[in-house]
Order: structure tokens, then sequence, then C-alpha cells
């Protein structure tokens, strides 16, 4: 089942690789300066998918955005077709 949430420019796999591996590299970073740098029970590896999907969604967020402000009749902002 698709999620009907999804823009056209969120289904792209170039959007995808480019947003999974800046998510990575800022995820790291960012766990490591907070004191976290590995997993070691639940509760830290809950930590860790929680930063990467709050990083995730806001490089989703900033791509949409950019594209909005630079073409704002782009049909990647579009939703996606069911």
């Amino acid at each position: 089942m698709k999620n009907v949430m999804l823009t056209s420019l969120e289904q792209k796999w170039w959007f995808a690789g480019i947003r999974a591996g800046l998510s990575a590299l800022v995820t790291l970073p960012l766990l490591q300066a907070a004191g976290l740098s590995s997993a070691g029970d639940w509760a830290q590896w809950l930590v860790h998918f929680l930063c990467f999907y709050t990083v995730w969604s806001a490089i989703g967020f900033l791509g949409w955005f950019v594209i909005m402000l630079a073409a704002p009749s782009s049909k990647l902002l579009d939703p996606a077709k069911r």
C-alpha cells in the first residue's frame, strides 16, 4: 500500500539516496556530540533510530522547500499517483 502523503519527489530513487546518505552523515556526528557513540541497550538503539528519523524528515522537508522556492510549478511537488 502506498503512502498517499508522499510527493513525487520523495519517490525518486536519487532523492531517497541523497536523503539516506545525508541522514547517516549528519546523525552519526550528532550522536557522538551527545555522547552516544555506540548503541548498547534498547534505549540507545531507540534514540539512534529517532535521531535518524528526525534528520531524515528534516532533509525531506528541506528538499521539498527548496524545490518549492526554486520551481513552484514543478511536477515533483505533486502528490504521488496511486
